[in-house]
């Protein structure tokens, strides 16, 4: 791979710095541009004033912004920050739904010389005093009044706050020593100090060096505090490196895509801010209760996305065919017969003979194009999912209706995909493929099973905390924490994580998440925990889905228990289910039983609900008690 080279004598130069010619050649020849992502920004701006950087969703349109005005607003941002007194190194936090406000902060931040901080945008207050304390962030960038009100009520906790600005707002209710502003008197701020300083940005922007930190994200808390990760703009290059080895084509060819999750998190802000300054894809911005008519209005032909997000859309896709008429539903059982033989010959690893692919075809043109344009994503032919197990069943269906559905592996830590089905066509689940096209990036596996993963992408540190970056390096490799199979052809098989084993009372140690799994599989759960831990035998609490809940008690229960019964023919006697109850509540972040991604945390739902699971344990014995009872009487 290539890149326009950046002459060392010249200290301001303009390029555009699109990564070409991403090929299992080239990648290994790739090595990092001597630029930072804020002087790429400026750069796109002067090579390509009127291409569109991003678009914003309106509720009916696409509405682009092109990288003249994405760069000046930047500029505008940056200096209006200055103006407040963010000085090179500080951290600027950054509290909001994704959108294209959200990026110029983040770029308008590094720029100032500063360090974005990603914070999620429904943490609770006592989360945000966390975050902000331990970044010591000078200042932050909310969306709106509700956010300003969070920021308000431990704002005397934070001494090194001094400014808020709001997206959608007017601060208010602020401390005397915190100075408030809107995003519209924000960048009239900046204007002014342009007008007073004219050589200070640029100033800032070339005292920038790739190997300065370019993000703090911090990790979900599902193991302890949160973490802040370092990335400098050197790694996050690399990490962008991997994006375009899994898809080519974003080097040369607008690839459209939606962002509707929060970019306070490493998948979406990789695919929301930093991949597109380096390629060709155009991100479109909307809220999640706009985005089936984003879908349908962008068709992106690109989609990177969690497995829940694969199975909603799903699920939307086949209701349409339930409200379809007779002749389509025939047609489509028709197309599903023989999209089955395809996939039957894929699993076999046979070509697909001409007059089946030629049927297929057809079913493709007549019924599955269609049905997928109900969705907006007929224009897709790849896709990703990462962050999360696939279930089997969402993974083959997609497949059958002709979307190359592949799974990925990354970590906070690696801000990009280490591990990847990228050397093959619809692949089978059950991986997440196998390391990436070049010697720089490496995986092993510990004698304990762990993944341990090195390249140019990892992270610089945890920021103030040596112990835990000490405590997740082994020299050069990262301990990623996750346990792993490794076949004889490199595919990789996540197993479940290293501190989720649960050890029975009888010593036996299970991975309760293949069960989970395979329990979230059905239409009635829409989570489930497996208990055991220094217990006798294995139980599950469970939180049912809407369809599930929509059944009357004795119904659901009843449902419910024919699946464990049938789920255990299926287990070792060890790893079988003897009990189960379902929650009588969701789980909730505020009770500390989620993080800000979603991610469940285990111990605290266990205390949350220890009645509940202290009641299976005495009840099944005592159930056992009776039936010797009986026995003998």
């Amino acid at each position: 791979m290539t890149t326009n080279p950046v002459p060392a004598a010249t200290a301001r130069v303009r390029q555009v710095p699109v990564l070409s010619g991403a090929t299992d050649i080239g990648v290994a020849n790739f090595e990092a541009v001597e630029r930072t992502f804020a002087q790429m920004v400026q750069d796109r701006a002067e090579v390509e004033p009127e291409e569109v950087a991003f678009c914003q969703w309106d509720g009916t349109h696409a509405i682009p912004t092109t990288w003249a005005q994405y760069a000046s607003t930047v500029r505008e941002v940056a200096l209006g920050l200055a103006a407040l007194g963010v000085a090179p190194g500080d951290r600027v936090a950054i509290m909001a739904p994704g959108r294209g406000e959200w990026v110029i902060a983040a770029l308008g931040i590094l720029s100032a010389g500063a360090i974005p901080v990603g914070v999620y945008p429904m943490s609770s207050a006592a989360e945000v005093r966390q975050l902000l304390g331990h970044s010591e962030a000078v200042a932050m960038v909310v969306g709106d009044d509700n956010d300003v009100a969070k920021v308000a009520s431990v704002a005397a906790e934070l001494p090194a706050l001094r400014a808020v600005i709001s997206f959608d707002g007017s601060p208010s209710g602020l401390p005397g020593t915190i100075v408030g502003k809107t995003w519209a008197a924000l960048r009239e701020t900046g204007r002014t100090h342009d007008a007073a300083n004219p050589a200070l940005f640029d100033e800032r922007l070339v005292g920038g060096h790739i190997d300065q930190p370019a993000a703090l994200f911090y990790t979900s808390g599902s193991t302890g505090a949160p973490k802040g990760v370092i990335h400098t703009h050197r790694t996050l290059q690399y990490s962008v490196l991997g994006s375009a080895v899994l898809n080519p084509e974003v080097t040369t060819t607008r690839r459209d895509s939606l962002s509707f999750l929060g970019l306070s998190h490493v998948s979406p802000a990789m695919s929301g801010v930093y991949v597109p300054i380096m390629t060709r894809a155009v991100v479109t911005f909307c809220r999640l209760d706009q985005l089936s008519d984003a879908l349908r209005g962008v068709r992106p032909t690109g989609i990177v996305w969690p497995p829940r997000l694969h199975e909603k859309l799903l699920s939307v896709a086949l209701a349409a065919i339930k409200g379809a008429p007779a002749s389509f539903q025939k047609s489509y059982e028709d197309a599903m017969a023989v999209a089955r033989e395809v996939a039957a010959a894929r699993r076999r690893g046979e070509c697909v003979p001409a007059e089946l692919q030629a049927r297929y075809h057809q079913a493709q043109e007549q019924v599955f194009l269609p049905l997928r344009a109900k969705v907006g994503v007929d224009r897709v032919n790849i896709a990703w999912t990462a962050s999360g197990a696939m279930t089997p069943e969402v993974h083959a269906l997609w497949q059958l209706w002709g979307v190359d559905l592949r799974e990925m592996y990354g970590t906070t830590e690696t801000c990009g995909w280490v591990l990847a089905q990228w050397d093959r066509a619809f692949p089978p689940p059950g991986t997440v493929g196998k390391a990436m096209p070049d010697p720089r990036f490496g995986i092993k596996v510990s004698s304990e099973g762990e993944l341990l993963v090195k390249g140019p992408l990892l992270f610089r540190g945890y920021w103030n905390n040596a112990e835990a970056t000490a405590d997740v390096m082994d020299g050069e490799w990262y301990r990623t924490g996750d346990l792993v199979e490794i076949d004889a052809s490199g595919e990789v098989k996540l197993i479940g994580r290293a501190k989720d084993i649960i050890v029975t009372s009888g010593g036996k140690t299970i991975n309760p998440q293949p069960t989970e799994v395979r329990l979230k599989a059905s239409s009635l759960v829409e989570e489930a925990v497996v208990v055991g831990d220094g217990r006798k035998y294995l139980t599950v609490l469970i939180w049912p889905t809407e369809n599930g809940s929509k059944l009357d008690r004795d119904a659901l229960h009843e449902g419910l228990r024919k699946q464990i019964e049938d789920l255990n023919t299926e287990l070792a006697r060890p790893l079988q289910l003897k009990d189960f109850r379902i929650a009588p509540r969701a789980l909730s972040p505020g009770a500390g039983e989620l993080t800000a991604k979603g991610t469940i945390r285990r111990a605290a739902v266990l205390t949350s609900f220890s009645a509940l699971v202290n009641e299976m344990y005495d009840s099944a014995e005592q159930n056992a008690f009776a039936d010797q009872a009986r026995l003998q009487g």
